[in-house]
């Protein structure tokens, strides 16, 4: 078992209190497929949406202003924790270049839709994903999601095809409100969606100055899942360090009677 406790003021009783469980989705319960060609050919997709709807420009050309476009967009979100939908983005390039689409265009929202079809080629469950939310919801826990990306349209759609959406009681992504993890206001959202304080829900995620400082900033236990070698400041240690989803069924306890006698 690869479960590290950090926190040494950790107790049962801290436990006994959590009622909720969210989680991060990319890389936490859906994976992404690790390719240096990812983002490239999910630009050639949005770039050859546009070209097959009337928007006549070299690809070079459409890159470099995309990319200067979502530099000044990222710049600014890490100001701000603002996040935009990837349709604004698309607006603003296609304006750049002398097209007058809005960002809720079917032009630009189309764009958005043929990035993330090609992302949808990169991404797969995780193998302990259902079986860990099914039993945590058996357990008495609430679920949730709480997702950073800019086509929440495809947060739900691909939750959908991998029959996770019944399994989750919340799902929020940043896009749809305008704001983003480390920020509390996404966190302090899915509570209260949830109708749960902090002190009684844990996050699990990936990224530690992310997913583990945004919800610990909110006051939410954190649990860090090791996907990759990743340095951790001393504010972003979470409670829990684990490999597996599956070695969140050790650390919280069983809240209802059904799977007592399992």
């Amino acid at each position: 078992m690869g479960i590290v406790v950090q926190g040494a003021e950790l107790s049962v009783q801290d436990l006994a209190q959590i009622k909720a469980v969210l989680f991060d989705l990319f890389d936490t319960l859906i994976l992404v497929r690790p390719d240096r060609d990812l983002s490239e050919n999910c630009l050639r997709s949005v770039y050859s949406f546009l070209s097959a709807n009337g928007v006549n420009v070299s690809y070079e050309d459409f890159r470099r202003v995309y990319s200067a476009v979502r530099k000044e967009i990222y710049e600014r979100i890490s100001r701000s924790l603002e996040e935009p939908h990837f349709s604004v983005r698309v607006s603003q390039t296609l304006m750049r270049l002398g097209y007058n689409y809005d960002a809720s265009s079917p032009i630009a929202r189309g764009a958005a839709d043929a990035y993330s079809d090609e992302f949808m080629r990169y991404v797969y469950l995780e193998e302990d994903t259902i079986r860990v939310l099914q039993i945590l919801r058996e357990r008495g826990y609430k679920t949730g999601v709480i997702s950073n990306f800019s086509v929440p349209e495809f947060v739900h759609k691909i939750l959908a095809i991998y029959g996770l959406r019944d399994l989750l009681d919340v799902i929020v992504v940043s896009a749809e409100i305008n704001k983003r993890k480390p920020s509390p206001e996404i966190f302090r959202f899915a509570l209260n969606r949830l109708g749960v304080s902090a002190s009684e829900a844990i996050f699990v995620g990936d990224t530690p100055d992310t997913d583990v400082r945004g919800a610990r900033n909110v006051g939410m236990r954190t649990a860090l899942i090791e996907r990759r070698d990743t340095s951790i400041s001393s504010g972003d240690k979470p409670d829990f360090t684990i490999k597996r989803l599956s070695e969140l069924l050790n650390i919280l306890p069983v809240k209802s009677k059904t799977l007592e006698t399992l």
